[in-house]
């Protein structure tokens, strides 16, 4: 997958997931880059351990969007207070 793909299906993932968590988030399009980039990378390590790839767009902006919300709830709970990232 190219890489302006990957980081469009990253970005689109992030904006679902700032969307779908409860939490108050900035909506900038940097902030979706980064929690979707970071989400699409652990969406894909953690399906990978179970033994689950993804074929296609919409295979891959699921493992994403599963990852961003993983992400989204582990900096909310544990990191928010420790390091402010702006998101």
């Amino acid at each position: 997958m190219s890489l302006i793909i990957w980081l469009v299906i990253g970005m689109a993932a992030g904006a679902v997931a700032k969307r779908i968590t409860p939490q108050e988030e900035k909506a900038t399009w940097v902030s979706s880059l980064i929690i979707g980039v970071i989400g699409s990378l652990l969406g894909g390590f953690l399906f990978g351990l179970i033994g689950i790839s993804s074929s296609g767009l919409i295979g891959s902006f699921i493992f994403a969007l599963v990852g961003s919300v993983i992400f989204l709830f582990i900096y909310h709970r544990y990191l928010k207070s420790k390091v402010d990232l702006g998101i």
